[in-house]
């Protein structure tokens, strides 16, 4: 038996399960563990191509997988991973890792507020969403996390939405500037502590009454490999990143 450490495409997919929105893969190092072949136990070690953990299918088209009212079909997903009747707030949810999150969200059913800092952007996103999803599942609203106020108006707009109860917090909003630590300035050092770390703090600190009255609430933080893996020109980001 040997392990070893690899990087795959990590695919997320199952007969069963739909989402108006388009695959995407993820590369992951995850631990595998290698055995030599035994004749006898080769029934027992052999993973079937067919298991719907290892389906390689892709999800049809958006708008084959849309019901008459939202963009989820619950009724043809595993009770076990249905987030129907769910809420969530996805900070920075207009790009990258954000935006697939609130997607990812959506497709098992819950419902969905998140923000940005660019107005026409996130318009933009709400628009694309909207044309692949009804039933008012996303909702978005402008906001720069770095700065206190905003995010009391943020969490006073999630109140709202959701009456008062939110179950699913993602403070996933990160910003960086590349370059070496010695040459950083106060205002950029503050930036980045503002706009990663203390953001994150202060919004949980706002949501947890509303995690609170859920009865599950949950607390996500997207991190980064910086944290914890010495980058060039990533310093600061790696202390507000970190596991």
């Amino acid at each position: 038996m040997s392990r070893t450490l690899k990087s795959t495409p990590l695919l997320v997919s199952s007969p069963s399960f739909s989402s108006p929105f388009s695959l995407k893969t993820y590369a992951a190092p995850h631990s595998t563990l290698s055995f030599k072949p035994q004749k006898s136990r080769a029934a027992h070690t052999n993973i079937s191509n067919k298991s719907p953990l290892y389906s390689t299918k892709r999800f049809t088209s958006p708008q084959n997988m849309l019901d008459n009212t939202s963009c989820s079909s619950s009724s043809t997903r595993q009770n076990r991973w249905t987030l129907h009747g769910k809420t969530a707030l996805v900070t920075g949810g207009t790009r990258g890792i954000g935006r697939a999150i609130v997607e990812e969200l959506v497709g098992f059913g819950a419902r969905v507020h998140t923000c940005c800092r660019n107005g026409s952007e996130l318009d933009k996103c709400l628009e694309d969403w909207n044309d692949v999803c009804s039933g008012g599942m996303i909702s978005g609203s402008v906001c720069d996390v770095s700065v206190g106020a905003q995010r009391q108006e943020l969490m006073e707009t999630v109140s709202s939405n959701f009456d008062g109860k939110l179950n699913i917090l993602v403070n996933n909003v990160g910003t960086n500037i590349r370059k070496p630590m010695v040459e950083f300035t106060p205002e950029e050092f503050s930036t980045l502590m503002a706009t990663n770390f203390e953001s994150a703090f202060h919004i949980s600190q706002l949501a947890y009454p509303l995690l609170k009255a859920s009865g599950e609430g949950s607390v996500v933080f997207t991190s980064s490999v910086s944290g914890f893996v010495s980058l060039k020109s990533m310093s600061v980001h790696g202390v507000t990143k970190g596991d």
